[in-house]
């Protein structure tokens, strides 16, 4: 992502060396520009930064070191500090492109941060400065082609984490439905005993006074045994009985 970002670090270079061939401002500030800008061109960015900065504090006003210092710590990863410097070196309207450059190292600071709208913002100021300016026109178009996904991919986040909450939801419910379905459950088995033990002692008392139903042919086997019986018990009831006899002894 960051390789397709058009980076334009130049220092302001002319300027800071006329000023240095001057005898007059041949001073300590000057020694410090020229070897600042040294160690930059030789990558020994924290060496260029601590020389830029003293000779800033030799010459507070000059918006042009804030805009060296400001590469410096771009180059290093602190955007943070190189935007506060590039914010400082934008505000002057002396050097028109000082002020373009200024602006569009802003945008890159900005990116690098992840503020992808004010990096945005940042671009266009630019192309209002400069409407021609191609590299601010590419970053522009690149910026807006990382919000486009960003959005896109926040869109499908919350829509994953919607249909998450939805899932836990339902599996919440479920496993309540469960929970109920056992403890009423659990609730028939307690109640069940005592509710069946009358049915079954009912249905037992029934079992016993009901009469079993028999067939046409058991029936009338049986009554056959009975006949037989009834005249068995008669033929020993005849032996056992004496016959009657008229009484001898006349009382009257």
């Amino acid at each position: 992502m960051d390789c397709k970002l058009r980076v334009r670090l130049i220092l302001v270079v002319s300027h800071l060396v006329l000023l240095i061939n001057s005898p007059v401002n041949a001073d300590q500030a000057d020694s410090n520009i020229q070897e600042g800008l040294s160690q930059y061109q030789e990558g020994l960015f924290p060496e260029a930064e601590k020389n830029f900065a003293e000779a800033r504090s030799n010459r507070p006003e000059d918006r042009r070191l804030d805009y060296n210092l400001g590469s410096s710590y771009y180059k290093q990863g602190k955007y943070q500090e190189a935007l506060q410097d590039y914010t400082q070196s934008a505000s002057d309207d002396s050097y028109p492109q000082l002020k373009n450059n200024s602006l569009y190292n802003s945008g890159n600071a900005l990116f690098k941060m992840g503020k992808l709208k004010e990096a945005e913002k940042t671009y266009k100021k630019v192309l209002t400065l400069d409407p021609s300016d191609m590299d601010a026109k590419f970053n522009l178009e690149f910026v807006r082609e990382q919000l486009k996904k960003k959005e896109e991919q926040e869109k499908n986040s919350d829509k994953n984490d919607s249909s998450k909450q939805n899932k836990d939801e339902s599996e919440q419910q479920k496993s309540k439905n469960e929970e109920k379905d056992k403890k009423q459950e659990s609730n028939q088995n307690e109640t069940s005993p005592s509710d069946n033990e009358p049915q079954q002692k009912e249905q037992s008392e029934t079992a016993k006074t009901s009469p079993q139903e028999l067939s046409q042919e058991e029936a009338e086997q049986l009554l056959g045994n009975l006949s037989e019986d009834l005249k068995k018990f008669s033929q020993m009831q005849a032996g056992k009985i004496k016959p009657a006899q008229p009484y001898k002894n006349n009382l009257w």
